[in-house]
């Protein structure tokens, strides 16, 4: 024999209400997850809001400043790439030191209680290496414009070519911070560390040892390559949250463990750094600058490919 039970309207109301809660609840959840792990990107609305805030301060990123001279973000100062590398070291593509650092802040008129946002012509590329430079000092607010300046002109926007003027100001870089990088002996210490996975973030053929741009060709033993153009999309931007996820979880990437990204001179390695670390959240992500021109250029690297 069935039972029924009969609810009485005071306790239905309770139920209903609970139950809409918990559906709002799930659903504020799946937005959260929808989005990306840290608040590290930013659009052209909200440079565009930003572009007379003194506590901001707009820098593109280049390997010269031609372009930029032709053009470039209004209120933008321009950082070459160089400067963000240790001119006497000769590994290239290593960071530059906390003195460096500091001086080619200095030199843009920089402060470190201001937010830096970064923009590039390089899908993100040259941006996300000087965010993982300027965080490995320390600097607290970082942005990237994601998209740069092709996206500022496909929105509407102009471009300047009136250059700025900054008094230099003192700018001193803060502390390295040794969890976000690594050298040739850590990597050699962990190639044998099952709570440690390389990523190889260079093309196919530099990781099969067909385009070979060192001593020797080849990847880090048991890496996996995952090239860092699979995290951008067409015009330039990075993908979503979803997309990513799923294409480093597919390729073998979990967080219980140590990822360590490389290329062949830090630039890309840092850019998957960076789509590991800040927008998917990894808790331990370390970006090997010295990559390839000094791994494969050793003698005593085990290689493989």
């Amino acid at each position: 024999m069935t039972y029924y039970r009969t609810i009485p309207r005071k306790f239905l109301w309770i139920i209903l209400l609970s139950a809409t809660v918990a559906a709002c609840a799930n659903e504020a959840a799946e937005v959260v997850q929808q989005g990306y792990a840290k608040d590290v990107l930013v659009d052209a609305a909200w440079v565009a809001t930003h572009m007379d805030d003194a506590s901001v301060r707009l820098l593109e990123l280049g390997g010269n400043d031609e372009a930029f001279t032709e053009g470039h973000l209004p209120g933008a100062s321009f950082l070459s790439m160089r400067q963000l590398s240790n001119p006497d070291d000769p590994i290239r593509g290593q960071i530059a030191t906390e003195d460096q650092m500091s001086a080619a802040l200095a030199a843009v008129g920089v402060a470190r209680d201001q937010t830096i946002v970064l923009y590039d012509r390089r899908n993100n590329l040259f941006a996300a290496r000087a965010y993982w430079a300027l965080k490995y000092y320390q600097h607290a607010e970082v942005r990237i414009y994601n998209g740069g300046a092709g996206n500022w002109t496909e929105g509407g926007q102009a471009l300047s070519t009136e250059v700025a003027e900054f008094e230099l100001s003192s700018y001193q870089a803060g502390p390295a911070d040794p969890e976000m990088r690594t050298t040739w002996q850590y990597v050699m210490d962990h190639t044998d560390d099952p709570s440690t996975l390389f990523c190889d973030v260079r093309g196919p053929d530099e990781h099969l040892g067909r385009d070979v741009r060192a001593a020797r060709g080849g990847h880090i033993p048991g890496s996996i390559n995952v090239e860092w153009t699979a995290a951008v999309d067409s015009d330039g931007t990075f993908k979503s949250f979803q997309e990513l996820s799923a294409l480093y979880a597919g390729a073998g990437f979990t967080a219980d463990k140590q990822i360590v990204t490389y290329c062949q001179s830090g630039t890309r390695g840092a850019h998957t750094w960076f789509v590991l670390s800040e927008l998917l959240g990894y808790p331990s992500v370390r970006n090997y600058d010295g990559s390839w021109a000094e791994y494969g250029n050793n003698a005593e690297s085990r290689i493989e490919g």
